[in-house]
């Protein structure tokens, strides 16, 4: 997931950014994860979630709020927006979580340029948000391994 050919450049912060869409399975062991980089290609942190926590390197780290929606076999649309100084995780269109980011964790979060998938399994499909998103030249789909990219 570091190879920049497996990345998606986009400015997450960017008010008019729709965030992050993704359809895939949310499981109770396995994470969803999204990596965020900075204008000079360096990993900033990662958002990982699952069904039974979230997690932002070096700021969140709770329980999931509350039940994820029913969803067929396990497999969900997902969202993960900045608005402002908050990181927003949307489920099936709902808010489902939201987090203010504060201080260092503000700051740290404030220039994404890059996300990559990790760890979300190859059934698992992004959106891409015409006019805002370049993915990376190993991505032949939309699908969240980009092919070329499995870890």
């Amino acid at each position: 997931c570091s190879d920049e050919k497996c990345r998606v450049s986009h400015d997450l912060t960017d008010t008019s950014s729709k965030g992050i869409s993704v359809i895939s399975s949310i499981k109770w062991v396995n994470l969803n994860t999204v990596f965020f980089f900075d204008g000079n290609g360096d990993m900033i942190g990662s958002f990982r979630f699952n069904r039974k926590g979230i997690f932002l390197t070096g700021c969140v780290k709770c329980r999931t709020p509350r039940p994820l929606p029913a969803g067929e076999e396990g497999v969900f649309y997902w969202s993960v927006v900045f608005e402002g100084s908050e990181l927003v995780l949307y489920i099936s269109g709902e808010e489902h979580w939201r987090q203010e980011l504060v201080g260092e964790c503000a700051e740290r979060y404030s220039d994404i340029q890059e996300f990559a998938f990790g760890d979300i399994g190859c059934d698992g499909v992004w959106y891409e948000a015409e006019g805002q998103m370049v993915s990376g030249s190993h991505f032949t789909d939309n699908d969240t391994c980009g092919s070329e990219c499995a870890e």
